[in-house]
C-alpha cells in the first residue's frame, strides 16, 4: 500500500482515435448501475502514444475513450465500500491504458520473465535440471532455497526501469508464494514436475498485472480519508480478482511439448487474453 510517490501514474490518454479533432468531446465511461460516475476534471496532457487504428480490435474502436484521471478516480471512488466494484476499476484501468490489446503491449518486461519462466520450467525434471545447470546452477550439496534463489536471480530484470521494477517485484512475490505452496519441499528438490510451470505462469502473470494496475491508478488519487484498512480491503480484492481470471485463462494457454518458437506468441496472448477479461470483452 503506498499514497504517495514521485511517480503519480500515467496522464492524459492512451491513444489517439482516427476521428479525432482536438475537440473536447471525451465521454466517460458509463458507470455501473447504482454507481455514481468518477468525478471527471478536464486536463491538459497531450496523449502518450498514437496506435494505428486500423490494427486495433473493432470491438475496442467502438468503445469510449478513457483518461488516467478517470481511471484513477474510480479506483478511489471504491475505497470504503463494502462491495467494492473491483470489474468496473479493472474495466476503467484497461481502457485508460488503451484497450486489451495496448495493455498487452505496454507489458514488454513482465512478458519477458514469463518467458524466461516458460523457458526454464517446461519439460521433463531431466529437462529442466540440464536447462539450469547449462546457465551455472549448481544442486549439489545445495538446498532448495538456494536453488531458487539462483533461478530468480536469472530471471529477475535488474530494475533498470519502473516497468522492470514491477516485473521484478512480481517475480518476487511469486517465489514467496510458491514457498508458501505446497509444491515446494525445503529439504529436496523434486519440484520440477508440470505443476511447478502453470504455478509460476499463473502467479507470475497475475502479480505483474496486479502490481502495474496499482501503481498506474493508485498513487495521486488517494485521499487523507482513505484508511489504511479500506485501501488493504481493495488491495486484497483486485488480487483475488486478477487471480482468479488469470489461473482460469493460463491452462488454456499452456500445454506440453512448447517449443521456443512458440513461447513468444503463447506468453503475448495469454496477456492479451487476461486483459481482455479485465476490459470485460471476454468472461
Amino acid at each position: 500500500m503506498g499514497t504517495s510517490n514521485l511517480y503519480k501514474g500515467p496522464k492524459g490518454s492512451s491513444l489517439i482515435p482516427a476521428d479525432y479533432t482536438g475537440e473536447p468531446d471525451e465521454q466517460p465511461v458509463a458507470a455501473p448501475e447504482g454507481e455514481a460516475p468518477a468525478e471527471e476534471q478536464p486536463e491538459n496532457d497531450e496523449p502518450t502514444e498514437e496506435e494505428n487504428p486500423e490494427q486495433e480490435d473493432p470491438q475496442q474502436e467502438e468503445q469510449p475513450r478513457v483518461t488516467w484521471t478517470q481511471a484513477k478516480r474510480t479506483f478511489s471512488s471504491q475505497i470504503g465500500k463494502s462491495k467494492p466494484n473491483i470489474k468496473w476499476v479493472a474495466k476503467t484501468y484497461t481502457k485508460a491504458s488503451g484497450g486489451y490489446k495496448h495493455a498487452a503491449k505496454t507489458s514488454g518486461s513482465s512478458k519477458r520473465v514469463a518467458r524466461g519462466i516458460i523457458n526454464f520450467f517446461s519439460g521433463t525434471p531431466e529437462a529442466i535440471r540440464q536447462r539450469l545447470e547449462q546457465v551455472g546452477i549448481v544442486f549439489e550439496g545445495r538446498s532448495t532455497q538456494e536453488v531458487f534463489n539462483d533461478i530468480y536471480s536469472h530471471l529477475c530484470t535488474g530494475a533498470s526501469s519502473r516497468e522492470d521494477a514491477l516485473a521484478d517485484k512480481a517475480l518476487s512475490q511469486t517465489f514467496s508464494e510458491l514457498f508458501e505452496s505446497e509444491l515446494v519441499d525445503e529439504q529436496g528438490l523434486d519440484v520440477f514436475k508440470p505443476e511447478l510451470l502453470e504455478f509460476m505462469v499463473s502467479h507470475f502473470v497475475a502479480n505483474s498485472i496486479y502490481y502495474k494496475l496499482l501503481n498506474e491508478v493508485s498513487f495521486g488519487e488517494l485521499t487523507g480519508d482513505k484508511s489504511n484498512a479500506d485501501i488493504a480491503k481493495i488491495e486484497e480484492e483486485l488480487k483475488t480478482f486478477i487471480d482468479g481470471f488469470v489461473s482460469g485463462r493460463v491452462p488454456d494457454h499452456l500445454h506440453e511439448g512448447i517449443t521456443p518458437g512458440e513461447v513468444n506468441k503463447l506468453v503475448d496472448n495469454l496477456y492479451e487474453d487476461c486483459y481482455k477479461v479485465m476490459e470485460g470483452l471476454a468472461e
